[in-house]
């Protein structure tokens, strides 16, 4: 019996250094394998990836518009501007253009007063609740990327190098009574 006591230890030793080398082993495995599949899938991605991105950079450097801005009111000036009715006024405190060419951009500026007649008419047609809503703001932009377009001859297929976005900053709205 004395033996069988200190055969049993010995087993009892072989199963946990047995048991942890094949912890070991499956986790190298597991990482060597992972360290394979990260390495294949990115080698495909990262190829597929590069070559879109260059035909894409080729098409969008041919048919994307150069932007630049146009300052129609500089931010600080509180540009007053009436509106329907004529008993409240909107202050403006910056109007900015992104342009898609700078000839848009010098249209734009060869045209400054029309342009700022159009916007002018834009708001005497506003009441101050349409300038005081989210979607009346965007509207507002709309119309005015849309009317200036028109002025310097930026509509239908060349709409892109004309005005693409108009940004507009209303300090606040007061009544004139």
């Amino acid at each position: 019996m004395a033996d069988e006591n200190v055969n049993l230890p010995d087993e009892e030793k072989k199963k946990g250094p047995s048991l942890l080398i094949i912890l070991i082993i499956t986790i190298v495995v597991t990482l060597i394998v992972a360290a394979g599949t990260s390495f294949f899938i990115l080698n495909f991605l990262g190829s597929n990836t590069s070559s879109s991105e260059g035909s894409e950079n080729t098409n969008q450097s041919l048919n994307s518009p150069i932007i630049s801005t146009v300052e129609i009111v500089r931010e600080g000036s509180r540009y007053p501007i009436m509106l329907k009715g004529g008993n409240d006024v909107a202050v403006v405190d910056a109007l900015t253009l992104k342009v898609g060419s700078d000839d848009a951009r010098n249209s734009i500026s060869s045209n400054r007063i029309e342009v700022l007649e159009a916007i002018r008419m834009i708001f005497l047609n506003k009441t101050r609740t349409e300038i005081s809503t989210l979607q009346g703001i965007e509207l507002l932009k709309k119309q005015i990327r849309d009317s200036i377009n028109e002025i310097i001859g930026y509509t239908g297929e060349r709409e892109n190098q004309g005005v693409l976005k108009a940004n507009i900053v209303v300090l606040t709205i007061s009544s004139t009574q």
